[in-house]
């Protein structure tokens, strides 16, 4: 029958003709935005030669951002400030404050996500990871000169007794503080170098006594409490895991904290030892990442990289101990090796400097080009207003150098290695990634149990985002950590129906895009789902077009594409 809007006399209409006004304009001159032209081209170099100055990119950011809280940001409000950011994790340092001071940061975060759900009406899926103190040394408490309660001015030329002995813990000044390696005056020698603070004052030591190193000051700076210390000549054996880190971690436990970071990973041992401990408390539900911070650790990066969860490399520390001309090719590395197995690499980057705020954007952009699931910032120290304005500029350089890469590269890379054949589910993923290249799709949207799905789309590194829709909330949350998936936490009762249920989370999951203006009329849409419920049947890939919407005397949304 043919379409008309003429009725004849007989013919009673029930409903308007299945029009599609929506469907995609295929005409060259209406794709502009967001790098197209230039990522379709064969060769990096024709790649790099199309690329558009003027050219917008996409609104939904697919790099990750993890942020520290801190005593001025950890409030509820701030939390939800940052939320609306672009914050996707909130990590806690447990090498600073209290226990009990991070328990009601983690009630904070929960009623900010209270607070999110009743503006959004959608559950913001935000993770929350706890930093291990790990085997570190660290100086104690200034409060020996009431001139400078917190902190010591340490000066160039002068000397410093550094002490191990606990008697001087809270009571450290510019001439003696405490440090917490016991074994410091047996590992040192004369002429040995220490680092305070990542660079903050740099220290060499003259004379050994028996519970204490006196040093002169090489570079002078202003040193505050619970500073890291770092021996750069000296052979330092610090335990695996500290009792100390035991008890945190039973803290993460019952906090339920998505994701628990080792501080200081050095081998695989350290993370056996962290996933024992947990297997023993009964804990199955936390991400294990393993933080490289040190050249031992990068040494050993290989049986890191097989035993961790994810890896976040730390820029300022390890620059400490490769130096600053092969910290680029550290990051390559690791980089590279991570998007090869398909584990999440996060990258730190130090905010201030000198007690001045100083982060170079070149460097975040340079990070996303080479791969990188997320950015780390170290916003502990900031306020609410800084840290907001901070993730805002991030997140638009983040846009800006997603639109930039050549996401043909990886995706040629990793699908042509592959062996063959393939497993379905991967045999799918696969599919999908290319579909959505070949149609210049907005989003994929997965449905997904375990989450397994989405991570291997975010393998792949599609250049569109990845809406992982589940049922369970830390799902959603783990889903946070990787490159491109945007999770939502479908908590709706299931249907009976299992096919109308599936339809109802697909079309919840296009309707939520709509809302937060990631997509737009015509845009292209690759849908991902299972054959049948549960886990692990994931084999249908179908395309749909956003349509205007639902309107009266209308056809609901997508029914003619499905």
């Amino acid at each position: 029958m043919l379409c008309t809007n003429d009725i004849a006399p007989a013919t009673k209409w029930i409903k308007s003709c299945r029009r599609m006004p929506w469907m995609i304009n295929l005409e060259d001159q209406y794709i502009t935005d967001d790098q197209v032209k230039a990522a379709y081209q064969n060769t990096r170099l024709e790649h790099n030669i199309q690329l558009d100055i003027n050219s917008s990119p996409k609104l939904a950011r697919l790099t990750r951002i993890m942020v520290t809280l801190g005593m001025a940001n950890s409030h509820p409000d701030a939390v939800v400030n940052m939320m609306m950011a672009g914050a996707n994790i909130v990590r806690l340092n447990m090498s600073h404050e209290t226990e009990k001071w991070h328990a009601i940061t983690v009630q904070s975060v929960r009623e900010a996500g209270n607070r999110m759900y009743e503006l959004t009406t959608e559950v913001y899926p935000l993770g929350v990871a706890m930093n291990l103190q790990g085997p570190e040394i660290r100086t104690g408490v200034f409060r020996g000169d009431e001139k400078s309660i917190g902190y010591a001015k340490l000066e160039e030329g002068k000397m410093v007794k550094l002490v191990t002995n606990n008697i001087a813990k809270r009571g450290g000044c510019a001439t003696c503080f405490w440090i917490s390696y016991l074994e410091l005056p047996r590992v040192c020698r004369v002429g040995d170098r220490i680092l305070i603070d990542r660079g903050a004052a740099l220290l060499q030591v003259t004379c050994i006594h028996e519970e204490a190193v006196t040093c002169k000051i090489i570079k002078g700076g202003i040193v505050r409490d619970n500073k890291l210390v770092q021996l750069l000549d000296s052979v330092v054996s610090l335990p695996q895991i500290s009792e100390k880190d035991t008890e945190h971690m039973k803290l993460a436990s019952m906090l339920e904290c998505d994701f628990l970071i080792m501080n200081h990973t050095r081998n695989e041992k350290m993370l056996y030892g962290i996933k024992s401990r947990l297997k023993k408390m009964g804990v199955t539900k936390i991400c294990v990442m393993a933080k490289i911070s040190t050249q031992q650790g990068f040494e050993n990066f290989d049986e890191i990289l097989h035993s961790a969860d994810a890896i976040l490399l730390d820029r300022n520390n390890i620059e400490i101990d490769v130096g600053n001309e092969k910290l680029f090719l550290v990051e390559k590395i690791i980089i590279a090796k991570c998007i090869k197995i398909g584990k999440p690499i996060v990258l730190g980057f130090q905010v201030y400097n000198n007690e001045q705020l100083n982060i170079d954007m070149n460097l975040i952009a340079h990070a996303v080009l080479n791969g990188v699931d997320a950015i780390f910032l170290k916003t502990g120290a900031m306020n609410m207003k800084d840290t907001t304005k901070l993730l805002r500029d991030v997140d638009i350089v983040c846009r800006e150098a997603e639109s930039a890469r050549w996401q043909k590269e990886i995706f040629d890379e990793l699908s042509y290695k592959v062996p063959i054949p393939l497993d379905p589910l991967h045999s799918i993923i696969v599919g999908a990634v290319e579909t959505s290249i070949k149609s210049n799709a907005a989003a994929i949207v997965v449905t997904t149990t375990t989450g397994r799905s989405a991570v291997l789309l975010s393998m792949y590194r599609p250049k569109c985002l990845i809406l992982a829709v589940t049922r369970y909330g830390v799902v959603a949350r783990w889903l946070q950590l990787y490159y491109g998936i945007h999770s939502l936490h479908y908590r709706t009762e299931p249907l009976s129906d299992w096919g109308k249920d599936m339809q109802t989370r697909i079309q919840t999951g296009i309707d939520s895009l709509r809302r937060k203006g990631y997509i737009r009329v015509g845009d292209a849409i690759v849908i991902v789902s299972g054959w049948r419920q549960g886990a692990g049947f994931t084999n249908y890939i179908r395309i749909v077009y956003v349509s205007p919407g639902h309107m009266e005397n209308q056809i609901a949304d997508f029914e003619p594409c499905w």
